[in-house]
């Protein structure tokens, strides 16, 4: 059930690479979002950007640049997951595509030249599982930065100079600062972590293409030898 069920999903590869595509875009549109905010935030002088108070347009981009940074990455590394991960499928595919041929070209030979269909090989029942591995790890980053958007907007909806900077020790607002700068290391380290696992599975999956190649180079010369030792 579970082969079937990769099987299956191996053969959409094409739509998971329009939805990592589609992601990137949107990211890629966010992200001058972001840009936008940090234009309107930063004409102004250093002491009416920081005297700015909650609510004001100023404030407002402050929050609006601060919630970029947090977001926009996670879900951008997710896009970029999802692309690769079509690639994985793409040459889970081709892997699938050429054991199944080999099989039909070994079934037109004789019985006792037929080595019969090979096992299927651990790696190619791995590489499906760390793509997924590295999926769930970026999903989680961005379910993460996305949690932390709160705690980004409400600290940063205030004025700097006023609020922000007299805050002291124990204070809701040090304490909102300390979950952001706590929470980001976190969610880059997902965000690679779960890269790196879908880069695993790329390379799991050419092994898989390569290994299945040289087996089937090795069973035609076997044969060819056998056919031509018996004079046929």
């Amino acid at each position: 059930m579970m082969e079937k069920m990769q099987n299956t999903m191996m053969k959409r590869y094409k739509m998971f690479a329009v939805i990592g595509i589609i992601i990137v875009l949107i990211a890629f549109w966010q992200a001058t979002v972001g840009a936008s905010a940090n234009a309107i935030f930063f004409s102004a002088d250093k002491a009416t950007r920081e005297a700015a108070g909650a609510g004001s347009a100023l404030a407002a981009a402050n929050v609006a640049r601060h919630l970029a940074p947090t977001w926009i990455p996670p879900f951008k590394f997710l896009g970029l997951g999802i692309l690769l991960g079509s690639i994985t499928m793409a040459l889970g595919l081709i892997a699938t595509t050429l054991r199944d041929l080999g099989t039909d070209v070994m079934s037109t030979w004789p019985t006792k030249l037929n080595p019969g269909t090979p096992e299927k090989p651990r790696s190619a029942r791995m590489f499906p599982m760390l793509m997924m591995m590295g999926w769930m790890l970026l999903i989680a980053a961005l379910i993460w930065g996305l949690g932390l958007n709160g705690t980004v907007a409400s600290y940063w909806n205030h004025s700097i100079a006023t609020e922000l900077n007299p805050a002291q020790p124990g204070s809701a607002l040090l304490n909102q600062l300390g979950t952001i700068k706590a929470s980001l290391p976190w969610i880059n380290l997902l965000k690679f972590t779960g890269m790196s696992f879908v880069f695993t599975a790329i390379t799991v999956a050419l092994t898989v293409i390569i290994r299945t190649l040289q087996h089937q180079e090795k069973t035609l010369l076997t044969f060819i030898q056998a056919r031509t030792a018996s004079g046929d």
